[in-house]
C-alpha cells in the first residue's frame, strides 16, 4: 500500500514537472521582406516574448519561407487564406492561428488601353502565375466580368514576369501585385481595372502554425500572438523609431516603409472572433477549395474545419476581458 501512495505521489510530481517545463528549443519564426513581418523584430527589441525562446530566420522570398515552414524547419510563418489550402498534405500539417491584415488594392487586373470594354478580353492573352492568390483572383475578375477561364488564353508567368511580358506587349493583360501592377500600367500603355478592393475577402493573410508544435506549446504561441499586437502598438506609439527598425531590414528609407506598412489594415482578436465563427469565412475556403481541385491544383479536397483554430485568440481575448 505505500508503494502505491509513493508511486502515486511520484507521478503526480512528475506530471507536475511535465507541465510547468520550460521548452529549451526556441519558436522559429519564418520572416521575408513583407511589412507586417517586421513586427517580429519589433517584438524581439522590446522584450514582447516574454518568457517564449524565439528565433527569427529571415529567407529571401516569400516562396522559401513557406518551402522551410512545411518541411518542419519553423515553426509559425505568414501565408494566406489561398495558400493555406493549397500547400495543406504538401508537407507539415498547420493551421490558421490568426486573421492577420489585408492591403485592399495592392493586387489587380491590368489591361490594354486599346481593351476599352472587359468583355472585350474574350479571347486575349493574359498572364498569370498559376496556383498562386492571383491565380484565383483572376478566375473571380472573369467571373465579375462575364468570361470563363477557356474564353481567354491563359499565359503562365511570375507576378513579376507577367509585368514584363504585358510592358513587351507579348500580352493584352496581367494578373499581378504591386508594385509590378503601377508598373505594368504605367510602362504598358495599360490600366489597373479590377483589384482586390473589387473583390474583398479573398487575399487575406494569415499567421500559420506547425499542428505538431502548437499542440505541445500553445502557451507559447499564445504569448507570440499577443507580442504581434503589443508590436503594432509600438508602432502606432513611437512610429519614428519602429519605422527605423522596421525599413532597415528591407532596404527602404523610413518614408518609404511608413507609406507602404500604413496600406495594410490589421485585424483585431475580436475580428477575429468574427472571422473565424462565420459562415462567410468557411465559404470563401470552400470556395478557394472547390477552385484549386476543379482546376487539378490539389488532388483531394480539404477538410476547411481542419485548417484553423479559434483557440489562440479566445485565450488571448479571455485575458483581455478579466
Amino acid at each position: 500500500m505505500k508503494n502505491k501512495k509513493l508511486y502515486l505521489i511520484l507521478g503526480v510530481l512528475f506530471l507536475s514537472l511535465i507541465s510547468c517545463r520550460k521548452y529549451e528549443e526556441p519558436i522559429k519564426i519564418g520572416v521575408n521582406d513583407w511589412p507586417p513581418c517586421e513586427l517580429w523584430y519589433i517584438a524581439e527589441k522590446q522584450g514582447y516574448f516574454e518568457d517564449t525562446k524565439v528565433e527569427i530566420i529571415r529567407f529571401s522570398t516569400w516562396a522559401d519561407n513557406l518551402t522551410a515552414f512545411y518541411l518542419g524547419k519553423t515553426d509559425i510563418v505568414s501565408s494566406s487564406y489561398f495558400n493555406t489550402l493549397y500547400y495543406d498534405k504538401k508537407g507539415e500539417d498547420a493551421k490558421m492561428i490568426l486573421t492577420a491584415d489585408i492591403i485592399k488594392g495592392a493586387d489587380g487586373l491590368v489591361v490594354k488601353n486599346y481593351i476599352e470594354n472587359l468583355k472585350d478580353l474574350k479571347g486575349k492573352k493574359i498572364a498569370v502565375e498559376l496556383g498562386t492568390d492571383e491565380h484565383f483572383l483572376l478566375h473571380k475578375a472573369l467571373e465579375k466580368i462575364g468570361l470563363k477561364e477557356e474564353e481567354v488564353t491563359i499565359i503562365p508567368a511570375t507576378s513579376k514576369e507577367g509585368m514584363e511580358k504585358f510592358i513587351l506587349g507579348e500580352v493584352d493583360a496581367c494578373l499581378t501585385y504591386e508594385p509590378f501592377m503601377t508598373r505594368a500600367a504605367q510602362k504598358g500603355g495599360g490600366r489597373v481595372t479590377l483589384t482586390t478592393t473589387d473583390l474583398p475577402d479573398y487575399v487575406i493573410d494569415v499567421l500559420l502554425a506547425r499542428n505538431e508544435v502548437l499542440e505541445k506549446r500553445k502557451k507559447d504561441y499564445s504569448n507570440l500572438i499577443r507580442a504581434w499586437y503589443k508590436a503594432q502598438k509600438f508602432v502606432d506609439e513611437n512610429p519614428e523609431e519602429a519605422y527605423k527598425i522596421m525599413s532597415s531590414k528591407e532596404n527602404m528609407s523610413s518614408e518609404e516603409f511608413k507609406l507602404f506598412y500604413e496600406s495594410f489594415k490589421m485585424y483585431s482578436i475580436d475580428e477575429n472572433k468574427e472571422i473565424f465563427a462565420s459562415e462567410k469565412f468557411k465559404e470563401k475556403l470552400m470556395e478557394m477549395d472547390n477552385f484549386l481541385f476543379e482546376n487539378d491544383l490539389i488532388s483531394e479536397r480539404v477538410e476547411v474545419e481542419k485548417i484553423y483554430t479559434d483557440e489562440i485568440i479566445i485565450d488571448i481575448g479571455e485575458e483581455k476581458n478579466e
